[in-house]
């Protein structure tokens, strides 16, 4: 027979096996970052924002309306989403973002310029080792005159993958400071690894 404590241990670890199944489950709607456009790819990059540790949400206010307005302790950013099927992200949606953010600032309660995110999944329609460069050298050279940080969604997908099962205040800290600092492609940190125990539950999940 098993002693109260092997059965208590038995019991978190299935607990713990039941939560890490449960949150790969739905880390599976984050897949839209890889391949979505339009609504379904504004509304995951919301969620994942949330995952990072930003307050993040559609704004819609009289005539303006803002595809994402997100911030932290650290700032308040200004986010515009872009899916092209088989080609880049162009310097179009730069223009329009621009735009927000000197509309956002005429708002009184708002005294400084939001930064603005541009959120792009190019190529979204072919497989991601066949994607060339996401944004358009004309967007990338735009980006870095307006201090725009350039956020490829696929990218974002390993981040999310890592914590939605996992807690990790430092790491979510880090990926939001990747945003708030960049100008140009954002580079996210890596992921650490997870432990054995959720390696195997992951592979036992995708059999």
């Amino acid at each position: 027979m098993l002693t109260l404590d092997a059965e208590k241990q038995l019991e978190q670890a299935q607990k713990r096996k039941e939560e890490v199944v449960e949150a790969l489950s739905a880390a599976g709607t984050y897949r839209r970052l890889l391949y979505e456009k339009g609504e379904p790819l504004e509304t995951v990059i919301i969620d994942s924002l949330g995952l990072l540790g930003f307050k993040a949400g559609r704004f819609k206010e009289s005539d303006s309306e803002f595809d994402v307005v997100f911030e932290c302790e650290d700032g308040r950013l200004i986010g515009e989403a872009e899916g092209k099927d088989n080609k880049p992200v162009n310097v179009d949606k730069l223009r329009q973002l621009a735009m927000n953010v000197h509309e956002d600032l005429q708002r009184a309660e708002v005294t400084s310029p939001a930064k603005p995110v541009l959120f792009g999944n190019g190529f979204r329609l072919l497989p991601l080792d066949k994607r060339s460069d996401p944004f358009t050298e004309k967007c990338q050279s735009a980006a870095t005159a307006s201090s725009t940080a350039l956020v490829f969604t696929p990218d974002l997908f390993p981040v999310v993958q890592y914590l939605v099962t996992q807690k990790d205040p430092h790491y979510s800290r880090s990926c939001r400071e990747a945003i708030l600092n960049s100008v140009g492609r954002v580079t996210f940190p890596k992921a650490p690894e997870t432990n054995r125990q959720e390696d195997d539950i992951r592979v036992e999940h995708t059999k």
